[in-house]
């Protein structure tokens, strides 16, 4: 029985079929739940977040090829999925692991073997298999790994760490997070027989955020070096930044740091092998602290002249109609000095948090915008980002209407949109709609940011009664073939259209996006399709997609 609730979602149009393998599965203490349609499968898969899907392939409507290809988009993607058929043919079977199958199960079947199966495919695909890298966890490699040493007597540990993460996460969603781990994965099974020896092994911790190597000694020398660590180690951190930047770097609107450190596994016979293997991890990552150590401290000092002298920028991304291009207005985007690591807003309000001094940056970035926006066309609104956590700061807010009311010429007051973006709770909505209503007293326009993404949700929605609402780059990515996202985005168009409220969607960066948007009624957009934060180009009245679409 498994030690905790594990959650199955069965969906079979067959009635009785349902009920039996679900009385079956709470007999052995899983959680279940059921659904007798695909498209009734599908919500429930997103919803009730479970654990392993059990899935009729022939079913009326949606069948379950189509239902596991829906799946594959978002966080279900994730979520194992055993078909359960009574078609056998070879071709049947290709065309379930095409859709993404894990298992397949045919009709009739023992209970003990769907139990087994079950069993198999969740234990796999959590503990020995990481689905984003294709690469085995350490618990996969560990015995072959004490073989090699038992073989060799000393090993090589290389340790990589993959650093701001969170940050692109927070910004861009995890598929793209996703992409970085995967770039890198792939990057050391291709170094097998390349830059390490093919029988070295390449593996990735349980949770999916770390990178292992363990390699063999000289065949000469029959000992690890230290000297030869530190040639794999830069060989490898050169060939993963290199293929990052070039498979990666256009897409990513965060920082990402790579991170390598290395350490040697001896055998004892005083020590547990598992113990010296964490051991050697340790000291591998121990390394690496000691050089994230070095860049805070440097950073630290180029955050202290930037705030000193007020080194930031803006650039400007517009913001247009989806029926004819035209540009209704600018995000206004702080940068830090152009060679700097300090460039990306991401960087900056890193070190600025571990400071203590977001309120501040916060405050640097809004005064440089406002000085920024002034050269704008005129008529064009000037979006303008902030945090709930800066606007609390103050007693009911009244200073930081008042910076903003300062900041800001009276002319350009009504143009303004001040964004409130959603990476942090807000809890007291009185003392918010409180702030908003004082900001509207001086003309100021107000526009929730990442929604669909952050932690309030539909209630900050609620309670401020935006002039806009920005669609999160996360609900964007894929639109246009994931059938849930096409819903929820329909169904925010719907709420704006009844209050009132301008929709805009964010991370608009393909021609197939653009087309669903405006089959879907959004009004608004932004993204990379039409033009790049801090182009060179001079601004224009009109950004039309880099491919030719013929407005409706």
């Amino acid at each position: 029985m498994p030690d905790e609730r594990l959650r199955i979602l069965v969906i079979d149009d067959d009635g009785d079929l349902t009920t039996s393998v679900a009385a079956v599965l709470a007999a052995n203490g899983y959680e279940v739940l059921t659904a007798t349609s695909g498209e009734q499968g599908l919500e429930l898969a997103f919803t009730g977040h479970p654990h392993l899907i059990l899935l009729d392939v022939t079913m009326p409507g949606m069948d379950g090829h189509q239902v596991c290809r829906e799946l594959q988009f978002g966080y279900t993607k994730d979520i194992p999925v055993v078909f359960l058929t009574a078609r056998t043919e070879l071709a049947h079977m290709m065309e379930a692991n095409r859709s993404g199958a894990s298992a397949y199960v045919t009709k009739p079947f023992r209970n003990d073997h769907l139990l087994r199966t079950i069993s198999d495919v969740l234990r796999d695909s959590s503990v020995y298999h990481d689905d984003i890298t294709g690469l085995p966890t350490l618990a996969n490699v560990q015995v072959e790994v004490q073989r090699m040493l038992f073989d060799h007597g000393q090993l090589g540990v290389i340790y990589v760490s993959v650093g701001g993460v969170q940050a692109l996460e927070q910004l861009q969603g995890f598929e793209v997070v996703d992409d970085v781990y995967r770039v890198v994965g792939q990057g050391l099974e291709q170094a097998r027989g390349a830059l390490i020896r093919g029988d070295d092994f390449v593996s990735i911790s349980s949770l999916g955020d770390a990178f292992l190597i363990v390699l063999s000694p000289s065949r000469h020398t029959g000992f690890i070096a230290e000297e030869d660590l530190l040639v794999v180690k830069q060989r490898l951190e050169k060939d993963l930044l290199e293929r990052l930047e070039n498979e990666l770097e256009s897409r990513l609107l965060a920082k990402v740091d790579l991170f390598v450190g290395s350490s040697r596994l001896t055998q004892s016979p005083k020590i547990r092998f598992k113990r010296a293997l964490l051991d050697a991890i340790a000291r591998a990552t121990q390394s690496i602290e000691a050089e994230r150590d070095e860049i805070r401290s440097r950073l630290r000092e180029e955050f202290e002249t930037v705030m000193a002298q007020e080194q930031l920028t803006c650039v400007f991304q517009p913001i247009v109609s989806l029926q004819d291009f035209q540009a209704i207005g600018f995000e206004l985007l702080s940068r830090g000095p152009r060679e700097s690591e300090l460039h990306r807003p991401d960087a900056l309000f890193d070190i600025a948090r571990s400071e203590g001094r977001v309120p501040e940056l916060d405050r640097l970035c809004r005064r440089t915008a406002s000085r920024a926006g002034e050269d704008l066309p005129e008529g064009c609104l000037r979006f303008v980002n902030t945090e709930p956590m800066t606007m609390f700061l103050h007693s009911h807010g009244d200073d930081f209407v008042q910076e903003f009311v300062e900041m800001t010429p009276s002319s350009l007051r009504g143009l303004t949109v001040i964004e409130i973006t959603e990476n942090s709770v807000i809890d007291d909505f009185d003392r918010m709609r409180d702030i908003v209503r004082k900001l509207r007293a001086h003309g100021f326009r107000v526009a929730i940011d990442d929604a669909g993404a952050g932690y309030a949700g539909l209630q900050t929605m609620v309670e401020i009664e935006p002039d806009f609402i920005k669609l999160d780059m996360s609900l964007i990515r894929g639109v246009d073939a994931s059938i849930v996202k096409q819903r929820l985005v329909r169904t925010l168009h719907d709420f704006c259209r009844e209050a009132a409220i301008t929709l805009v969607a964010e991370g608009i960066e393909t021609r197939k996006q653009l087309d669903t948007l405006r089959e879907l009624g959004v009004s608004h957009g932004q993204g990379f399709l039409f033009g790049l934060p801090g182009s060179d180009r001079p601004l224009r009245d009109a950004y039309p997609p880099l491919e030719a679409v013929t407005p409706k």
